[in-house]
């Protein structure tokens, strides 16, 4: 039976012929070898490209969710692959575990953050992905791979990012850390201090980044250190589902201001300076898993790209100078973040230590000419995009941004010869 399927924003829709919803391994495999490609599992719909859209078959995965193994000793967890983040956390705690760090959203499943690279902040911290031990992987011809560093490692290294064209994963093993407690701090600095101090702020802070709405004249920052003060006890799972689907006042303003804003974009310093001075909270401490993600109940769409650290704070800085200079209406601030390099394949922070620079839309508006003045500027910082964000780099350009690029189209090509797994989108750049 076909359906109708649309992302989180709505930017992205298709209507698959098929909608497919094994209730095992078995089940799945005979699903991914009996069905019409595209073959597509859209995880929570949390990417903005159109990565999931298939008119094919649709893999709905809500029964591979949950936690299937822990090892405290090892320091090692195996997840079900459609484990939501706002699940994860409860779950890893009970068992006295955490993730090493997490990204400022947990509405993702484990898999499509994965599959993506999606990344929290910190330099000395690489993303998600980064931290993957082993995965399960069900082929186009329904076998089924256990792939580790020492089995089937070759897959091991490239499919740690893979966007769902290697296979459908079933459940991912992640390297935890015992659980800990964190310590926010919010405060506010002029960009001329805070450039000033930039360096420092990221190597003295675990986690380190800021918010700079372009027409404002300071920008939010935010640290998270380890602590041992006392935190609240921890939130249920049902509690972390609810607060972050919660819409409150403040969101309901943000979203108001930003209905407006494209028709007064007299409104737009006074906005951002008004969300600029809202956004600090106090200091507190609480247990990792739920001082890491933040509500974000407004949508939007997103273009983000990784840029060689070094060179972070000149790019942050020209595409600030770019929207004040050419007037670009938007009523998001741009996001800056420190993400540790890594070797996997298709990783944006394939052996480079990054700066990542976020830039957000309200969804009712259209991308195009805020998206397009930042990504010409990314082109000239050596910028690769993230894979879950808006971006338009051909195959080509890509080939060129990652050096193990080709390596990944040639495992892709043995591993899927027929492109069950390519959608319009993903061939024309990965066949």
């Amino acid at each position: 039976m076909g359906g109708k399927w649309s992302n989180w924003s709505g930017g992205v829709s298709c209507k698959p012929r098929q909608i497919l919803s094994p209730q095992n391994e078995i089940e799945l495999a005979a699903s991914i070898r009996n069905a019409e490609g595209p073959v597509r599992a859209p995880g929570s719909g949390h990417s903005f490209t159109p990565l999931c859209a298939s008119d094919g078959a649709m893999v709905v995965l809500n029964a591979f969710r949950g936690l299937k193994a822990t090892s405290r000793e090892q320091g090692l967890a195996t997840i079900f692959a459609a484990t939501p983040l706002w699940a994860i956390g409860p779950a890893l705690h009970a068992h006295g575990l955490a993730l090493r760090n997490m990204g400022d959203i947990d509405r993702q499943t484990l898999a499509g953050v994965v599959a993506t690279g999606t990344h929290g902040t910190g330099q000395t911290l690489g993303s998600l992905s980064s931290d993957v031990a082993g995965f399960r992987l069900i082929l186009a011809s329904g076998d089924v791979l256990n792939c580790t560093p020492s089995e089937n490692a070759e897959i091991f290294l490239g499919g740690r990012v893979a966007v769902g064209i290697l296979g459908v994963m079933t459940e991912i093993s992640m390297a935890l850390r015992p659980r800990y407690r964190l310590i926010e701090d919010n405060f506010l600095l002029a960009p001329e201090e805070l450039f000033r101090r930039l360096d420092d702020l990221v190597s003295t802070n675990r986690h380190f980044e800021f918010f700079w709405f372009p027409h404002a004249d300071v920008a939010v920052c935010k640290t998270l250190n380890e602590t041992d003060k006392p935190a609240p006890a921890p939130r249920s799972a049902e509690f972390m589902r609810r607060r972050g689907e919660r819409v409150g006042g403040e969101a309901r303003v943000f979203a108001g201001i930003n209905e407006i804003l494209p028709t007064l974009p007299v409104l737009l310093k006074p906005a951002h300076g008004l969300f600029s001075r809202l956004m600090p909270n106090a200091a507190s401490a609480r247990w990792s898993h739920e001082i890491f993600p933040t509500a974000r109940p407004v949508r939007f769409n997103e273009m983000e790209y990784a840029v060689p650290l070094a060179r972070g704070a000149d790019c942050i800085r020209e595409i600030v100078a770019e929207i004040r200079h050419r007037k670009i209406n938007t009523g998001f601030p741009l996001e800056f973040r420190t993400v540790a390099e890594d070797d996997i394949w298709l990783s944006p922070f394939y052996r480079r230590e990054s700066a990542t620079i976020a830039v957000h839309q309200y969804y009712k508006v259209d991308t195009s000419r805020l998206f397009d003045a930042c990504e010409a500027i990314f082109r000239r910082y050596e910028g690769r995009p993230h894979w879950g964000k808006r971006h338009t780099r051909s195959r080509e350009e890509l080939t060129a941004l990652y050096p193990a690029f080709e390596r990944f189209r040639s495992l892709r090509r043995e591993l899927d010869p027929g492109g069950k797994f390519l959608n319009p989108y993903l061939r024309s750049i990965f066949e």
